[in-house]
């Protein structure tokens, strides 16, 4: 039976998954600002493109998005996407193929040896902009160019202090000697310490922006310590097949390989039991997302090693069909959801781990071959990462259903004019260009509307109308939100493309808006969420948070007909979920119906300091209702 081993799951969506989930050390690691491409395929013209941490580039078949992901495939690796004599621009009237990456949350002290330790800035190797920038540049002359590299800064070029980088310590020595410095003033074991203290003894360094080479003593030395630093980068491709084990090639070393494994057979046998478990954890934990989309596929497929794992191949593992069809037989979008859902997987592992290691993740076109409500999950997880951990992704998209639940500072516009490839972002002109070229639409908003409440999701439009209904009921409201004329809008937040897109057709009605968002709170998401809400509030905008976690934490206890206990700021939807036989996305809308006035009002009371009691979705909407005309309360 042909079955997809877990080693190809990993490299396909990951590129070398062993490397991300481990093997940098220290806890500063650099983030990608931005990336500049010269003379690579249709980019001739030097084109700068900045990152957030979720960029997603947005445009038309053939108009250069793929290009950026693999520029940095190229830059970061060139293994995947390997440096080609081809690659060079048509256009170009030189050979040099040039990427550069400027990056930020830069290490305050770089090793050079176990004695010798300096900065970024003493060795005045920061751009204008105190960014670390790293040049590489690929002579298209052979068929295969190889990388010069090169860090541009804001270095002296005075004569005689402009090549100290270059030197050996001897003549560090010698230097210091001729400009009369004395010896006591520096470590004449430690280059740094002597660079320093000859740096300082010139009245004028005369610093200009320089493309300094790293091939020579510390200047090797320092990018050589800084390459620890550098993101991991990990590209995705749309159009990348699964494929079988490939075969092994005979080798004379295998046997000598073999000899040496059977002298280590009691260490490899524990650490074999050991991988076997960490790698079925991993599986269980894809199948465990996997069910959240298609619980049908998900029960027929089990993890199965292949074969008994061997130190002279590759581990196996295999997600397993038990109707014997192997899964590089099944249709792609299967192939494509299982690969997402390991990715899935590792979201959440890394969140939960909180790894302190910087990943980029590359996805080229991550809706292919899925269905709508599997492509807002795969939203959720990349935004998760993005702002939730140490990682960045990076997207190429063209289906609005999936650019429309993407932030608006997250969004690149790659275009064509004049024959000349342009990256545009960050303007208001430019997020109509992107919903022109996407065919993106507003929701829809009856002529009648009087005022627009949005909200995340279609569960908070539940959430909102039991609870304005409640409320009149108990008559602490006039009428709910509808009677009065509100629109219910879910956008996924209120930041993102869709949201823009909905306000202006909202400002064309004229008609006032509002926003409730979830707190999140306590997870790291909090702090965005405050920040959006201050946003509107200044801008005049009704917004509010909710003061628990979310929705789900208002449900009575009595609702879910079991016992168990949960806080304000617990995740609701995972302990309801373990008690009870409903998903974790269907908790809201099962068990919030269920709410009486009573408990409505038992759940949404707070008390602040002197005793003053608030009524928190009570006062939420009647501030709401004021947006309108409202009759007075009998």
């Amino acid at each position: 039976m042909n079955i997809i081993t877990y080693q190809q799951c990993c490299f396909y969506v990951f590129g070398n998954v062993f490397n991300i989930i481990g093997i940098k050390n220290g806890g500063v690691f650099l983030k990608l600002k931005s990336v500049k491409i010269r003379n690579f395929r249709g980019y001739k013209n030097e084109t700068t493109i900045d990152f957030n941490e979720l960029t997603a580039f947005i445009g038309k078949n053939d108009a250069g998005k793929s290009t950026i992901l693999e520029a940095l495939e190229i830059f970061f690796n060139n293994s995947t996407v390997v440096c080609e004599r081809e690659d060079l621009s048509v256009d170009a009237t030189d050979t040099n193929i040039e990427i550069t990456c400027t990056f930020e949350d830069l290490p305050g002290i770089i090793t050079l040896d176990t004695s010798s330790e300096t900065t970024l800035h003493n060795e005045f190797l920061l751009n204008l902009n105190n960014d670390l920038e790293i040049k590489k540049v690929f002579s298209a002359t052979a068929a295969k160019p190889k990388s010069k590299t090169y860090i541009i800064c804001n270095h002296p070029t005075a004569e005689g202090y402009n090549n100290l980088l270059e030197l050996k310590r001897a003549e560090l020595k010698k230097l210091a000697r001729e400009l009369n410095i004395d010896s006591n003033e520096y470590n004449a074991s430690n280059n740094a310490s002597m660079r320093k203290r000859i740096w300082e003894h010139s009245d004028n360094l005369n610093l200009q922006l320089r493309e300094l080479i790293v091939d020579k003593e510390d200047s090797k030395k320092i990018f050589e310590s800084l390459e620890q630093f550098l993101p991991l980068y990990s590209l995705f491709q749309s159009d990348r097949s699964s494929k079988d084990d490939d075969k092994e090639v005979t080798d004379p070393m295998k046997i000598a390989i073999q000899q040496a494994l059977m002298e280590l057979t009691p260490e490899i046998e524990k650490i074999k039991e050991e991988v076997q478990k960490k790698a079925l954890e991993t599986a269980e934990r894809t199948l465990a997302k996997l069910k959240e989309m298609d619980s049908e596929l998900a029960s027929s497929l089990t993890p199965d090693f292949k074969s008994e794992p061997k130190f002279d191949s590759l581990f196996k593992l295999s997600i397993q069909s038990d109707q014997g069809i192997s899964i590089n037989k099944r249709g792609s979008g299967v192939r494509r959801l299982i690969l997402l859902n390991f990715f899935r997987a590792e979201v959440e592992r890394r969140i939960n781990e909180s790894s302190s290691k910087n990943v980029i993740f590359a996805f080229e076109e991550p809706e292919t071959s899925q269905h709508p409500k599997h492509q807002e999950m795969l939203i959720n997880s990349f935004l998760q990462l993005a702002f939730n951990t140490n990682s960045q992704v990076v997207l190429t998209t063209h289906t609005p259903a999936l650019a429309g639940l993407l932030p608006l500072e997250s969004l690149r516009f790659v275009t064509k004019e004049n024959g000349v490839r342009l990256v545009k972002s960050q303007d208001e002109s430019v997020y109509e260009e992107i919903s022109n070229a996407l065919g993106l639409l507003p929701d829809p908003i009856s002529k009648s509307t009087r005022a627009v409440l949005l909200l995340e999701g279609q569960g908070d439009v539940i959430f909102i109308r039991h609870l304005c209904n409640k409320l009149k009921e108990g008559g602490v409201i006039p009428s709910t939100l509808e009677e009065s004329g509100f629109a219910f809008i879910p956008t996924g937040g209120c930041g993102n493309l869709k949201a823009w897109k909905t306000l202006k057709l909202v400002d064309q009605f004229n008609v006032p808006w509002c926003v409730l968002l979830d707190s999140d709170n306590p997870t790291p998401e909090a702090q965005k969420n405050i920040n959006t809400q201050l946003h509107l509030q200044q801008s005049g905008i009704k917004a509010y948070l909710t003061r628990k976690r979310e929705p789900e934490n208002y449900i009575h206890p009595e609702c879910f007909g079991v016992d168990f206990e949960y806080s304000d700021l617990d995740d609701v939807k995972v302990i309801a979920n373990k008690h009870t036989s409903v998903a974790k996305g269907k908790i809201l809308e099962h068990y919030w119906p269920k709410m009486t006035f009573e408990q409505i009002r038992e759940m949404e009371q707070y008390t602040l300091e002197g005793g003053l009691i608030h009524y928190e979705f009570t006062e939420m909407i009647t501030d709401f209702l004021s947006l309108v005309k409202q009759p007075a309360l009998n």
